[in-house]
């Protein structure tokens, strides 16, 4: 036997098994890499698309260096092994220069691609889209706040004439001002794009969809925001994705017995007439026209989410299951009793205005301090506070 043969034969089956592990070690990166849809929410943003993209990237990448890294030690194990009655040294190796030139090159292509990728993708999800959606969105313990502007422009689209309104109304519009509500949920449509501005009223928190694969940090202090597009009609769950106090956890949202949303959710309509008809009309026309009974008025402004009371304390009339404050089921008969020297008018209004005043037994100090003054935080006007106090008396058991 010719041994040039046998050498040129042993290199010739060493090269195909190289380039048919590699072709098993690239085809199971993609294998792997077609896994993502199963493993993640469905994709409910423009943005989901291209962060999704970006992570199917890397997951072919990782799971191939993790099938090469794993092949090559399997491969290893067995046929280096030592045999029965082998003691002999393994053969010394003074090292490959081409071998270390290889293995340190490609990361730093695979870096580099990946860095160019990734800035790619958070250029286009963070630049500014025309025709933006403003919500500003407000973080507090122990819930959201999403605020929508009611401009003198909206009123033509609302059937709504200047003459129709009130003088309070009125003054809202003046200089190019607007009016504003409150809504527990943020509503949108199919295509819109969304500009977010986050606030925190407290502590740190952290502003997250995944459905929409967006994710963005409120901080103390700061106005941050965060931009997204739907391209998928349906109900997305917003949470806090960072721990906040005790009741942090409620800060998502949640799903009643009947079926109805509680808490924060992303409400995508399907068009921009269903968003008008179903959501911003008839909330925008609460505002515009304020119901005059205060009690009415009060149940009203605590139903939008006006104020984060819903994520702490139990109110059956309004369908509030919160756990880390009091029952206010029954308070109309049971505010006078709570304080002496306090009518039940007075103590609800002082326990809005100063909640650390008086702890009722049994519940930390976790309620914020609502203040008359609009350059502070928390601002309750007095308007408010006087329906809202209006409409808990009127809580009465029997």
């Amino acid at each position: 036997m010719n041994p040039s043969n046998t050498n040129r034969s042993g290199t010739s089956v060493s090269l195909v098994q190289i380039v048919i592990g590699g072709i098993l070690i690239i085809a199971g990166g993609f294998f792997i890499g077609t896994l993502t849809p199963n493993i993640v929410p469905v994709e409910g943003s423009a943005e989901a698309q291209q962060v999704d993209g970006l992570f199917r990237f890397m997951l072919v990448i990782g799971a191939a260096i993790f099938l090469l890294v794993n092949g090559v030690l399997a491969v290893s194990i067995i046929r280096f092994r030592a045999r029965a009655n082998d003691y002999s040294d393994g053969p010394p190796i003074q090292g490959n220069t081409t071998l270390e030139f290889v293995w340190t090159l490609i990361p730093a292509i695979i870096v580099t691609v990946l860095t160019l990728y990734a800035y790619s993708v958070w250029n286009n999800i963070t630049s500014v889209k025309p025709n933006e959606q403003v919500v500003d969105v407000t973080g507090q313990r122990f819930a959201w706040t999403f605020t929508y502007d009611v401009t003198e422009a909206d009123l033509g689209d609302l059937g709504v004439a200047r003459e129709q309104l009130s003088e309070d109304v009125n003054a809202s519009f003046v200089d190019g001002g607007a009016l504003t509500f409150n809504y527990p949920q943020l509503a949108t449509w199919v295509g819109k794009p969304v500009h977010v501005q986050l606030h925190t009223q407290d502590v740190n928190h952290a502003f997250w969809i995944p459905g929409m694969r967006i994710k963005q940090d409120l901080l103390a202090g700061r106005v941050t925001d965060i931009r997204f597009t739907p391209i998928e009609a349906g109900v997305y769950r917003i949470v806090c994705a960072e721990l906040c106090g005790s009741g942090h956890g409620d800060m998502a949202g949640t799903v009643d017995a009947n079926g109805n949303l509680r808490g924060a959710w992303l409400i995508v309509y399907e068009d921009e007439e269903t968003y008008m008809r179903e959501f911003y009309r008839p909330e925008a026309q609460n505002v515009l026209f304020p119901p005059e009974d205060p009690v009415a008025l009060g149940r009203q402004i605590l139903a939008a989410g006006s104020y984060p009371c819903a994520s702490c304390h139990v109110l059956s009339d309004l369908g509030w299951q919160g756990n880390v404050g009091p029952n206010l089921d029954d308070i109309g008969n049971r505010a006078a009793t709570r304080r002496g020297g306090f009518t039940a008018e007075e103590y609800l209004a002082n326990s809005i205005r100063h909640p650390g005043e008086y702890v009722v037994p049994g519940y930390g100090n976790l309620m914020p301090q609502f203040n008359p003054d609009p350059a502070l935080t928390n601002y309750m006007p007095d308007d408010h506070l006087n329906a809202i106090v209006a409409y808990l008396l009127t809580q009465q058991a029997g």
